[in-house]
């Protein structure tokens, strides 16, 4: 039990790019994505993808969690970062993806990230997006209002 408090071993592939596997052999890639193009406050905005490199599917494996917590506390070492969380919608479990990350960010958060939520429907589906960023992040304000700003342009860039 004590194990799965501990993270996998991570390898760093690239910048801001990580891989690990599990006791059950799955390969996940964790990685994040600049995404200054979306808005011009957006210079140290980041994407997060966290994707096992195959669809095997395993027991509930909480040093997953550990492993994911670890790589995002690196991440926010930077104040000036940024990390926007969309929830993929191809598989239908985007709400799922959702309440999983509110669940991490209430159980690991230790009062120096804030979370700023938002979703945006069309007929077909509906995206879940937060952005995450340091308390003292002094971009903060203008962030948060090109997060928004971005919802009301329906997740399209700005030109």
């Amino acid at each position: 039990a004590l194990n799965s408090q501990h993270p996998y071993e991570i390898r760093e592939e690239a910048q801001w790019n990580y891989s690990f596997t599990t006791k059950h052999g799955i390969v996940y890639h964790a990685y994040f994505i600049e995404f200054s193009n979306y808005h011009a406050a957006f210079t140290d905005v980041y994407t997060f993808n966290i994707e096992p490199e195959s669809e095997v599917p395993h027991p509930i494996d909480n040093r997953i969690a550990h492993t994911i917590i670890y790589i995002l506390k690196r991440f926010f070492s930077v104040k000036e970062h940024a990390m926007l969380m969309v929830c993929d919608n191809l598989d239908g479990k985007e709400r799922k993806r959702e309440q999983l990350f509110a669940r991490w960010f209430m159980q690991y958060n230790d009062g120096s990230l804030l979370k700023y939520d938002a979703s945006t429907s069309s007929e077909d589906y509906t995206l879940y997006v937060s952005i995450y960023m340091h308390r003292n992040n002094p971009k903060l304000v203008e962030l948060v209002t090109a997060f928004y700003e971005l919802i009301k342009n329906e997740f399209y860039p700005f030109e």
